[in-house]
This record gives structure tokens, sequence and C-alpha cells, in this order.
């Protein structure tokens, strides 16, 4: 039978894995005598997985996480200042559908960055959509949006998503526009929509991060309010790096 047809009309209903691999499947089909209902469990099975593979891969792209990392990557063993089972209860998703936070406090160096990312990568494998941005770059961002008169529309972009994920608060000072631009944000964000913070500062200096600390306070209060905190303590990633490959830190 000539396939031709199958495959076009696979193309049709979008199953495109299924048309593109439909000849070598048919030829192990009829090879091992596979029963109609077996073969057409696996055509399924097979065409569900690249369809959701896809997708997964659109929501990563949509993202803009800079990297993909896992939990499975992280080593628990050198920062033994983060307790693994809670970090495990994060990724069962429950706070995304709680609208709950999560905030990793810590130095430089230590994975607060990977942590974040990993999370919002397990979310994104479950269905869930996520937003990456720097601190420095939201603040850019809204400087623009700005002068362009598109505020709002950053407002709405950073209210759409799942999770909210802004790494890096506090190494460079919100100016005042940025500052109430991320206040409005949480605010529609609070008790609705998932964030997933990271930050060198404690937040007793959160203050001058935004340059008010009645602002700062207002912040604080929605993003803690139902979250989870973790505070690294640990030595720097790069630094014991450094040490391993016989480089040493420069003495001031």
């Amino acid at each position: 039978m000539n396939t031709d047809l199958l495959i076009e009309h696979l193309k049709q209903l979008g199953w495109s894995y299924t048309a593109d691999q439909l000849d070598g499947l048919l030829e192990d089909a009829s090879k091992s005598n596979v029963p109609y209902s077996t073969f057409l469990h696996t055509l399924l099975t097979k065409e569900l997985e690249s369809q959701q593979q896809a997708k997964l891969e659109k929501r990563i792209k949509k993202s803009k996480i800079p990297f993909i990392k896992t939990v499975h990557d992280f080593d628990f063993s050198f920062q033994t200042s983060i307790d693994e089972k809670r970090v495990r209860e994060v990724l069962t998703g429950r706070y995304i559908h709680h609208g709950e936070n999560i905030i990793l406090l810590g130095p430089p160096g230590v994975g607060k960055t990977h942590l974040a990312i990993a999370m919002a990568f397990e979310a994104m494998t479950h269905g869930h959509t996520a937003l990456f941005i720097t601190a420095n770059d939201f603040i850019s961002e809204c400087q623009k949006a700005q002068k362009q008169g598109h505020l709002q529309r950053i407002i709405k972009r950073y209210c759409r998503p799942d999770i909210l994920v802004m790494d890096e608060i506090g190494y460079f000072s919100f100016d005042e526009l940025s500052a109430h631009t991320l206040f409005q944000i949480i605010s529609k964000r609070y008790e609705s929509g998932a964030m997933i913070l990271t930050s060198n500062k404690s937040y007793v200096e959160w203050g001058n991060i935004f340059g008010d600390d009645v602002l700062a306070t207002a912040i604080l209060d929605r993003i803690v309010h139902h979250s989870t905190t973790f505070n690294i303590k640990g030595d720097s990633y790069r630094l014991r790096e450094k040490k391993q490959a016989g480089i040493q830190p420069a003495q001031l």
C-alpha cells in the first residue's frame, strides 16, 4: 500500500512524528507480527510523547531561562545548609497551585540560580509556564518600556506565566520606576501566581535595594506571606572549581 496519502492525512492532523516515522513503524510491526491494538497503542504513545516534548521545548524557549539545570545536578553534599527534602517538596509543585513563593538567599556562587532554574524546569516538565529574568534586565526593560509608553505591557507580561523567576535581586539597585513596577507585578500575582526569587542580600537590606524602606516592606510583606525561604550559607561553587584547578584567588 502506498503510504503517501496516509502521511498527508497524518500531517493534516498535526501528527508530525507519526508522519515522519510511519514507514519504519509499519515495517517493524509487520516484521514482528504485532497485533493491531498493540500497533495502535505504540503509534499513539510515540505521537503523544513527541507532542509533549515539542510543547515542553516551546515552554522552555518562552521561559528565557539561560540554561537548563536540574536538581540531579545539584551537589547537596557540598551545600549542606540546604535541606534536600525541602527542595524535593518544592519540586512537587504544590506551591504553584497555591500561588506561593520560593526565595533563595545567599552569597554569590552558592547555587541560587541553579536551584531557581531547576525548580522552574521541573515545573515546566509538568505543563506549567515560566518566565525568567535577572533583576538588572528587568530594570532596563522598565526604563525602555517607559520611554516607549509600553509599561503596562511589561506588567501584563510578568503577570501572565504560572511562575515568575527573578534572579540576582540585590546586585543592582532599583530605580523608582522599576521598583514601583515590580511592586505592581507582585501585588497582582499575590496569592495567585508563584514566584521564585534569588538574592544575595538579607531581608533587612532590601530597603537599600529598592531605595525606599516603606516600599521594600510592602514588597516583602506580599512575597514572604506565603513563601518558603532557603538561606544558603555554603561556599562558592566557582571558588571550589578554581581551587580544584589549582587557581588561587587573589589576596586583597
